[in-house]
């Protein structure tokens, strides 16, 4: 979902249940009027910030668990599973994730041992806060599992297009020997011209193999692959391209994957930041080539690693080069790729 969207909708469920529950603690008071808005105010707004910042928007939302009240919070149960789903589904440290619970359960005991609760409360209580977590990790590892489903079809898929790379450096071949064997019948002189295609091709048609991952899988139809040469095709609308230092000749599987980065950042700015400005800028150095791509939009959050990133890595990954992708200097987010040239 885009990062636009599910801000939007946090802001809606935090607003709703913030809503419910000052209704309640003005109704049915569980503290004195000013605290109780307090607390239904901090246990619910920070549902609006549970992606952008889940570890702030935790704390926040369950400080009020240390207030003493007469009372709890109709929706309260509610607002913790979100911000215990988030902080579990983003949070990379397992420890983190596992101390949680364990730290919530021990703040929310000493009510229960005041108040002398029933076993029930006691098991409400604990299902509170392992549930939200146990859900989240799992999300989390299923996520995980399609990231890695992902990098094996765009490695199929990168195979794919540098065999047709390959193929066409072996087609040439075949035309040049073929020319380099009748100018030995007629004019052996000239078949110097023919032969040296054929070594050059054959060494390029060597390198790309090099770069190739996986096994082909299934049959695809098969076309010519694009290059920076297409580029401009990819120029439409708030989309501006700049290019600075000497364009220099390139293999045609980084060719292919210079392009391949700039259309796929370009999906996920359309994805997640909708229509706003996007810049390309391509830097040509002696020894690489930098592609950046860079949107005005809201900023990283919902980006993700989803399926473009993955990609997107595992081709610069092939030629050696690095990738970044995150929040940009000033705004917005962006996809900034070094490929070496040598």
């Amino acid at each position: 979902m885009p990062a636009l969207a599910t801000r939007r909708i946090d802001a809606v469920v935090a607003a709703a249940l913030a809503a419910v529950s000052v209704a309640q603690v003005l109704i049915f008071p569980i503290a004195p009027w000013p605290v109780g808005i307090v607390i239904a105010l901090a246990s619910t707004i920070p549902i609006a910030f549970r992606h952008s910042h889940p570890v702030r928007a935790l704390i926040v939302g369950t400080a009020p668990w240390l207030i003493p009240t007469d009372g709890y919070l109709v929706v309260g149960y509610v607002a913790v599973f979100l911000l215990l789903y988030s902080f579990a589904v983003q949070i990379d440290d397992v420890r983190a994730v596992l101390i949680a619970p364990v730290v919530l359960f021990g703040i929310s005991i000493w009510p229960l041992l005041r108040d002398d609760e029933a076993i029930g409360e006691w098991l409400g209580t604990v299902l509170a806060v392992t549930v939200p977590v146990a859900v989240g990790r799992f999300v989390r590892r299923e996520r995980e599992r399609t990231r890695q489903m992902s990098v094996a079809e765009e490695r199929a898929r990168i195979a794919r297009e540098l065999h047709d790379v390959v193929a066409h450096g072996v087609s040439v071949i075949a035309v040049q020997a073929d020319a380099a064997e009748a100018a030995l019948e007629h004019d052996p002189a000239r078949a110097a011209t023919p032969l040296r295609s054929i070594r050059g091709s054959a060494h390029d048609a060597l390198a790309e193999m090099r770069r190739m991952v996986g096994v082909l899988g299934e049959t695809h139809e098969r076309g010519p692959q694009p290059g920076l040469a297409q580029l401009p095709g990819l120029i439409q609308g708030n989309v501006t391209l700049e290019v600075a230092g000497q364009h220099a000749p390139v293999p045609a599987s980084l060719d292919l994957t210079a392009y391949r980065i700039v259309q796929e950042a370009l999906t996920n700015v359309r994805k997640h930041a909708g229509s706003a400005p996007v810049t390309v800028r391509l830097t040509w150095r002696p020894d690489q080539l930098e592609a950046a791509i860079r949107d005005h939009g809201p900023g990283p959050n919902g980006h993700g690693d989803g399926h473009g990133l993955v990609g997107m890595r595992e081709r610069v990954r092939i030629h050696g080069g690095r990738l970044h992708a995150g929040a940009a200097a000033g705004g917005g987010f962006e996809v900034i790729a070094h490929l070496p040239l040598a």
